[in-house]
């Protein structure tokens, strides 16, 4: 064995200790990466925050579902590495593979047989009196709504610096290819294939049938800017995990990060298998 082989790397396992089946497998997996010579690093999702990781890993595992994996991933993006992410039900819209398969597919990923997909992250940056008040990252969606009882928000929109129009609505969702699956979809938005570099703007209840979903390129800025005379008040989300309220004159900018995500992908099941089974889309007449 050469020197290189007896230095310790550092594995991210991101996991919810509240969870006994999570917990299980955790010790399991942990004792398998330790006597393949990894160090492994124990986080939970809440303390997964969007200000980045402090440490070095070589790649990382999301033990959990989707939630878990967005967590893990918003924690990571501002330096990528790649993530294997676990599901402990079957699989999700972005959790592959399965809590029975974790051992074959940490084999095979170290055995250099599973790929990596690049996927857009979104950069979000909240503007207050033309200074910078506050940034995120957003690995499925931002959404600007309504966080009182009446639900109607009054935005402007502008797309590439072109002015788009006035909106009252119960809000915006501006998604990632990765979360065309979420809140997007359940509003009526289109799925996008994750590794496009696309992002999609989806109106939530316009109160004009003007409004319709639109995708438009990852490089392309979107501004979207709180009016005034607001009935309630106005909430930005991201990744429905993370909140930051939002005055009357606020500029919330954002746009498409190249390769902000990095998701090893399954080599038993594809994207298209996934939606196809989450779904429902059996061909028949009941579908």
């Amino acid at each position: 064995m050469n020197n290189d082989a007896k230095i310790k790397k550092n594995v991210l396992l991101v996991y919810n200790s509240n969870n006994d089946l999570s917990v299980r497998i955790y010790g399991d997996m942990r004792l398998w990466l330790e006597r393949h010579n990894f160090s492994v690093i124990s986080m939970d999702p809440e303390s997964c925050t969007n200000n980045g990781i402090a440490f070095e890993a070589e790649f990382a595992i999301s033990l959990g579902g989707d939630g878990t994996f967005l967590s893990c991933a918003r924690s990571l993006s501002w330096n990528p590495v790649p993530i294997l992410p676990v599901h402990l039900g079957t699989f999700g819209f972005i959790t592959e593979f399965t809590h029975l398969e974790w051992k074959e597919a940490l084999e095979t990923w170290l055995d250099d047989r599973l790929y990596v997909e690049n996927r857009v992250a979104l950069d979000v940056r909240i503007i207050r009196d033309n200074q910078e008040l506050k940034s995120f990252r957003a690995i499925n969606d931002a959404v600007i709504g309504s966080s009182g009882i009446s639900k109607l928000v009054r935005l402007s929109l502008e797309l590439g610096s072109y002015e788009a129009g006035n909106f009252r609505g119960d809000g915006m969702i501006l998604s990632t290819a990765t979360g065309s699956t979420a809140y997007s979809m359940a509003s009526g938005g289109p799925i996008l294939v994750p590794p496009m570099n696309a992002l999609v703007l989806t109106p939530i209840c316009p109160f004009s049938f003007s409004w319709r979903p639109i995708v438009i390129p990852g490089r392309d800025r979107v501004a979207i800017s709180v009016e005034a005379n607001q009935r309630s008040n106005v909430l930005l989300t991201i990744d429905g995990q993370e909140s930051f309220p939002l005055e009357e004159g606020d500029l919330v900018r954002t746009s498409g990060r190249t390769a902000g995500v990095r998701v090893i992908k399954s080599n038993k099941r594809g994207f298209y298998e996934v939606i196809r089974t989450k779904l429902g889309w059996s061909g028949g007449p009941h579908a």
